[in-house]
Parts: structure tokens; C-alpha cells; sequence
């Protein structure tokens, strides 16, 4: 058995491994990592589409092996140096976090992957409503062709000669939903005029793929659809926990797997470590941002709450959902997030809120809506909340709104009002600066801050106001000790030492850096 970390050894994020055992070969998440995009890229320094890979692979953006990218995407004269070649059979995707799935659109569109029925709807959806660049087409590719004009560069080729492509889809699931099954095959724009999909037969996800057996288990995290794996390879099994947490509503999930996976007493322990440090000792639960959050609203009576929390966060935005009906509020939301609960909706009936009367739609100023959004207006118009509702009975509303929307408060100009700010702290100098630009708009519009604070230009989160996506340090360990495997892997982590400090002397620990191959 070999294993090579492609990236997201010494990083949060970027995970990307390929398990070899005999004749089975797979890819095991294919993600961004922010930590390596910022280096080059920032919100108007992007790669250029033109250019395909050329940019990508050049700057390490994207691994540098051969047998797994799109042959469209290669322009004329690039021939990039490859440090391996590979030649998977299948890509195993945990969960629809970018950092976990944002360079899926690199890889060819034959190739399967295998994810939940939730994560496969969360990566369409978001393709639907983002103007995305190649690597970011998770569900469906545009094929791309070289320029005429000019021959160094690739375009996307015309919508009636090419029909875009779906992807190879493998879902962990015993019946595939009709409704999801029709959402993953269409296009957001479904008119005469528009390019068409060339569908792929969805499949339901066996318990082998080729001579290799695996497992799949859904754990917690702050996305929905997330999965842990583990898979019988010629050494023995190898677990991969992804993200997951013990401390959201579906801990018992995370629990299940652990001890579930120590059943197979594993070879060897991939561990994520996003939190692997002594002093991440907090443990801020979901139920405590919940009742937190509660008091807060209901201490403001008759004043506007703008909600802030992670995009595709539904376990906080049904939070925030409660919180409005045990308040006699009204959650507006946008579009988007219409969107993503309809796409959840055909993949897990559980999800269907839309009906709430405590669910509305915020009614943005919007010139030209893109067909997808047009369509969810059309269906939900009755659930449009107009500008000048939330302006004149601000204490009726909680407005999910974060830091892109602020600019939305310009039409409704409210008389003050709480900024509840339930998401992850600022990690990056760029962030920094979002966070001070956050609260020149909450002095303008004299919000009062609530979960966070400005001190001396650093923000600071205050409050148990958000739950982290991810294990504590001791959870970590103690997920570790009860799956009981030889040998411990951590990746997601820039702190890989935790495990040595604290597990070295129970098992032994791998130290990997991005390119290296652990044998088996």
C-alpha cells in the first residue's frame, strides 16, 4: 500500500491524497488550499482563464502529475513537468467544503466520484449560482477550446456545438432520489438557447471498487453531507476521518464512526487536525451558539438582527430559522440560499423548510436576476419580503446577511439595529481588513456588534456565539484513542507536533510534508 500526500500535509486545507493498493488507485478529496492560492492569487489577481492549467500547475496551485486533468484545459505548446504519473479509478470526496473539493473541476469529467447524496447536491448548486472558472466546474464541465484568435490561449467552446458535460456521479445512497437525480441532469438555464447537459448515469455507490472494499460513514461537521472513510487495503485498513467534530447535533455521528472504525483495528489513522493545538481547549456546542444567540434576539426587541454566519452553514441557518419562530420574527434570506436549501431538499426531504411562514426572501435590488435566480423568484414569489417591509418593522426580521451583503443596508437604511456575527474568526491579513471595512459599515448604520470586537485593529471573537466545524484538541485524542490504529497520519493541520507531544507515546505518528509517499 502507498500513499501520497498531494497536498494539505502542513496546511487547513488544500487535502489531496491517492491511495494505491495492488489494482486499486484512488484519488481522496481534490481541494483548494487557501493557504497556497494566497500566495499569488487575491480578490482581483486571479488566474487566467486563457491559460487553462498553464497557471495553475506553474505555481504549484495544482499538483503536478499526469493522468488526472482535463485535456481541454492544456493550451497549445504546455508541457508541464510532472513529478508522477497516476491513473485513478475513482475520487473519494468527504464533503462539499472547497478546501475539500474547489479544484474538482480540473480533474476529467469521466472519472467517478464518489460522494454523499448531500455533498454531490451542495457542489451543483453552488456551480449553479457561481460564475465559476474551470476548476471550480465540481458537477459539470464546459469543454474548452483553443482560440482562434489566439492559438496560446483556450475558450470555452460554442453552446451549440458542445453540450456541457455531467460528471461520473457515485453516490453513497441504497435508492437515488428521483428529484436529485433530475437537479444533478439540468442545467440552471434551461432555455432553447442555452447550451444542453450530455447526461451521465448516476449510480449508487457500492462497497467495493475494484478489489478494494471500503467503508463510508456520515460524521459531524458544518456542512452537511460530510463523510469519513476507510478502505481494506494489502497492509490493512487505512481510515481518512475528513472534517469532523463531536460537539454539533449530529456528534453522535462522529462517535458512531469512531468506534465503528476501531472495529477494524486499522493500520493506519488519516487525521484531520485543523484544532491541534494545547490551547484549543473550547468547546463551544451548536446548542450553545443556539442559546446564545436566543437571548441576544430576544434582548432586542424591536430592533433589526443581521444574522452573520458561513455560507452553506444549514445547521446554523435552521438555528437562526428556530430562533425566528421562538421570537415571532421572519428569517430573510437570499436567493442563494433558497437555492442551496431546494438542492438539499431533493437529496435529503429532511431539508424542506421552505413551506416555514418563518422563512421569507429577502427582495434585493436586482437589474438583471441570471435564469436560476429568476426561476426561484418566479416559484417563491409569495415569500419576497420587500425592501421597505424590513425598513418600516425592522423588530419583525432577522436578515441572514454577511460582510458581501452589507451593501443591501443602503436601500434599507435602518435605525440601528444588532450585527450578531456567528462565524469563524479573521485568519488572514485580508480578512483583518474585511473585518475592519465590517465595522466602519456598523458605525455608519450604528449596528451594535454582537459575538465580536475591534481591538486595536485586530478582531477578537467574544461570546460563545460560534460553534468551530472542527475537533478540539482533547476530541481529537480522544476520536484517536478509541479507533486504536497503529499508526496516526495528520494532515489539515499546521501543527502536526500536537501529536507527537501527546499521542507519540501510544502510537506511532507519521510527519508528512506535501510529496511525500508513506509505504505500507
Amino acid at each position: 500500500m502507498q500513499l501520497l500526500i498531494l497536498d494539505g500535509a502542513e496546511s487547513v486545507g488544500g487535502t489531496k491524497l491517492y491511495l494505491q493498493s495492488g489494482a486499486a488507485k484512488i484519488l481522496i478529496d481534490f481541494g483548494l488550499n487557501y493557504k497556497t492560492w494566497g500566495r499569488y492569487f487575491e480578490e482581483y489577481l486571479q488566474p487566467r482563464a486563457g491559460r487553462g492549467l498553464h497557471d495553475l500547475l506553474k505555481l504549484g496551485v495544482a499538483p503536478a502529475v499526469s493522468g488526472i486533468y482535463r485535456p481541454d484545459l492544456f493550451p497549445k505548446g504546455f508541457s508541464p513537468a510532472y513529478a508522477s504519473h497516476f491513473e485513478p479509478t475513482a475520487c473519494f470526496v468527504s464533503h462539499a467544503h472547497l478546501d475539500h473539493c474547489g479544484l474538482l473541476g480540473l480533474l476529467q469529467p469521466q472519472l467517478p466520484l464518489y460522494a454523499s447524496p448531500i455533498s454531490a447536491a451542495i457542489m451543483k448548486a453552488m456551480q449553479d449560482i457561481a460564475q465559476v472558472s474551470a476548476y471550480g466546474e465540481m458537477a459539470y464541465t464546459i469543454p474548452r477550446v483553443r482560440s482562434e484568435d489566439e492559438p496560446r490561449a483556450i475558450e470555452s467552446s460554442h453552446y451549440k456545438e458542445n453540450p456541457a458535460q455531467q460528471r461520473a456521479w457515485h453516490l453513497f445512497s441504497d435508492k437515488l432520489s428521483e428529484d436529485l437525480e433530475l437537479f444533478l441532469s439540468f442545467l440552471p438555464n434551461p432555455s432553447a438557447r442555452a447550451r444542453k447537459l450530455k447526461p451521465t448515469p448516476i449510480q449508487t455507490a457500492q462497497n467495493q471498487i475494484g478489489p478494494m472494499k471500503y467503508r463510508v460513514w456520515p460524521v459531524d461537521h458544518s456542512i452537511p453531507g460530510a463523510c469519513a472513510f476507510a478502505f481494506e487495503t494489502d497492509a490493512g485498513w487505512v481510515v481518512y476521518s475528513g472534517d469532523v467534530r463531536l460537539h454539533g447535533a449530529g456528534g453522535h455521528l462522529s462517535e458512531r464512526f469512531a468506534h465503528e472504525a476501531a472495529k477494524l483495528q486499522p493500520i493506519l489513522l488519516i487525521l484531520e487536525g485543523t484544532r491541534a493545538r494545547p490551547d484549543e481547549h473550547g468547546r463551544t456546542t451548536e446548542q450553545d451558539v443556539y442559546e446564545n444567540s436566543l437571548e441576544t434576539v430576544r434582548g432586542a426587541n424591536g430592533k433589526l438582527i443581521l444574522a452573520d454566519f458561513g455560507p452553506r452553514h444549514i445547521e446554523r441557518l435552521l438555528s437562526f430559522l428556530k430562533i425566528a419562530q421562538e421570537t415571532n420574527r421572519q428569517l430573510l434570506v437570499l436567493t442563494k440560499d433558497i437555492y442551496l436549501l431546494k438542492a438539499l431538499t431533493c437529496a435529503d426531504p429532511r431539508y424542506d423548510v421552505l413551506g416555514n411562514a418563518n422563512l421569507g426572501i429577502f427582495d434585493a435590488v436586482k437589474v438583471d436576476p441570471n435564469a436560476w435566480e429568476a426561476r426561484v423568484r418566479k416559484e417563491h414569489q409569495a415569500q419576497l419580503v420587500p425592501v421597505e417591509a424590513v425598513h418600516r418593522n425592522p423588530g419583525d426580521f432577522i436578515l441572514a446577511f454577511s460582510f458581501w451583503d452589507l451593501k443591501h443596508l443602503l436601500d434599507i437604511d435602518p435605525p440601528g439595529g444588532v450585527y450578531l456575527y456567528s462565524s469563524s474568526e479573521a485568519y488572514t491579513e485580508e480578512q483583518e481588513i474585511d473585518i475592519q471595512r465590517l465595522f466602519h459599515w456598523l458605525d455608519f448604520f450604528k449596528l451594535q456588534p454582537v459575538g465580536m470586537t475591534l481591538e486595536e485593529g485586530k478582531s477578537k471573537a467574544i461570546g460563545k456565539f460560534h460553534a468551530s466545524g472542527h475537533a478540539t484538541g482533547p476530541d481529537l485524542l480522544r476520536i484517536a484513542r478509541t479507533i486504536q490504529p497503529k499508526k496516526v497520519l495528520p494532515v489539515h493541520t499546521e501543527h502536526p507536533e500536537f501529536f507527537v507531544n501527546e499521542l507519540g507515546s501510544e502510537f506511532e505518528i507519521l510527519r508528512a510534508k506535501n510529496g511525500d509517499r508513506v509505504t505500507l
